[in-house]
């Protein structure tokens, strides 16, 4: 994974006012919609979605699950291990959902994680 890039205060409350509760899919809606990357390439869109899932993840609001499972490793392997499994080319992300793909006529799930948000209070919201 490149460089986790870093947010602005005023970027990172709007950026977690779009998104809170909600699945990895509206984090990447973000990364399509933010002024700073709204017109970068695939690949720096990519960064952004993974720097801002790092630190919802450091700051303890975010987790990653699979099955009802938490995965397990470092903040930084759990990344990489959702970065390596990232469609390389844009065309195979679903219209309808960004963690869908199409493999030979079926839709597949590629991310094999998603968000599990964690609030102050302890209540954990799953996607």
């Amino acid at each position: 994974m490149k460089e986790i890039l870093e947010f602005t205060d005023d970027e990172w409350q709007e950026i977690i006012r779009g998104i809170e509760g909600s699945s990895a899919a509206a984090l990447w809606d973000e990364a399509n919609d933010n002024d700073r990357v709204r017109n970068a390439s695939y690949e720096d869109r990519k960064q952004f979605f993974l720097s801002a899932m790092c630190r919802l993840m450091k700051e303890g609001r975010v987790k990653i699950a699979s099955s009802g499972v938490f995965w397990d490793g470092t903040i930084e392997e759990q990344i990489q291990r959702y970065s390596d499994r990232w469609p390389r080319d844009e065309s195979q992300l679903d219209k309808a959902d960004f963690q869908l793909i199409e493999v030979d006529g079926l839709l597949c799930y590629w991310a094999q994680g998603g968000f599990v948000w964690v609030y102050e209070d302890g209540f954990m919201e799953w996607t």
